[in-house]
């Protein structure tokens, strides 16, 4: 297991304790979690599920895989690096909302010193995550009660996902860092404009969270042509796959290709 993560019972709270010999985690209140096959541990109690299978569809999961894979997004993973590349005496990230874990191995490979754990609602996501990067720490669980230890992480990291700044601010260590990614307003515009009549742009980022101070502000645009496979799994892996008029939806996946604008917002805090 390498380092041993910090995580806690989200049952009681209490630390977690990994038993090698029963691959489980358990907590002094004798609260049990079954290590899975991949690796990874599910710290989501089924009281907190707002459905039988909550996140990502294991359908738009495999869809985020293959964007991946075919490196769509390897320009915001290299300006990731880029950015975390200049933070000294890290030994502990923090990956909230992984999906597949795409960016939290290129938090690793920024950090390889470091200790990268992640967790995703998405069973799915997460099971496909432990078994492409075995040196990441994957976990089910909330984004908004984080299963980790208060002032434990010395850099936390936000890719699209919704989290709660609370809960943020808890783990994250006094000094550590805060690394918030969100869409620019005319991301996915291409995409936008072919399944809506109006199409609204995305809200500009926040450049303040309380109890923080902003370090660092910046913004990525680039443009990428997807050939019609790539397309659909665009959509496929977005809310976007059932949004948009039907018709409009039908004929934008029909394209051979399309141009599609990517921009984002990447706003570094510390605590």
């Amino acid at each position: 297991m390498g380092i041993v993560p910090l995580w806690t019972c989200p049952l009681c709270r209490k630390g977690l304790n990994y038993r090698a010999g029963e691959r489980c985690w358990s907590c002094e209140n004798n609260h049990l979690f079954d290590c899975a096959r991949e690796g990874y541990v599910n710290l989501l109690p089924a009281n907190k599920k707002h459905s039988s299978e909550p996140g990502d569809s294991a359908q738009m999961v495999s869809a985020r895989r293959r964007i991946h894979t075919a490196e769509i997004f390897r320009p915001l993973a290299d300006n990731i690096q880029s950015i975390l590349a200049g933070e000294n005496a890290v030994t502990r990230i923090l990956d909230l909302g992984c999906g597949e874990g795409f960016y939290s191995s290129a938090l690793y490979q920024a950090q390889p010193q470091a200790q990268v754990c992640a967790i995703d609602i998405s069973k799915p996501a997460i099971k496909l995550a432990a078994k492409h990067y075995p040196a990441v720490h994957f976990a089910v669980a909330s984004t908004f009660q984080l299963p980790v230890l208060s002032d434990s992480q010395d850099i936390v990291v936000r890719i699209f996902a919704p989290s709660d700044d609370r809960e943020v601010a808890r783990v994250l260590a006094k000094g550590g860092a805060y690394l918030e990614v969100t869409p620019a307003p005319g991301h996915l515009w291409t995409l936008r404009q072919a399944l809506y009549e109006i199409p609204r742009a995305h809200v500009a980022a926040r450049t303040a969270v309380q109890g923080m101070q902003l370090l660092q502000t910046s913004m990525l645009e680039f443009e990428v042509e997807l050939t019609q496979p790539l397309l659909c799994d665009m959509v496929a892996m977005t809310p976007f796959a059932h949004k948009g008029r039907r018709e409009r939806r039908k004929n934008l996946l029909e394209r051979e290709s399309l141009l599609l604008q990517m921009a984002f917002s990447l706003n570094l805090f510390q605590k």
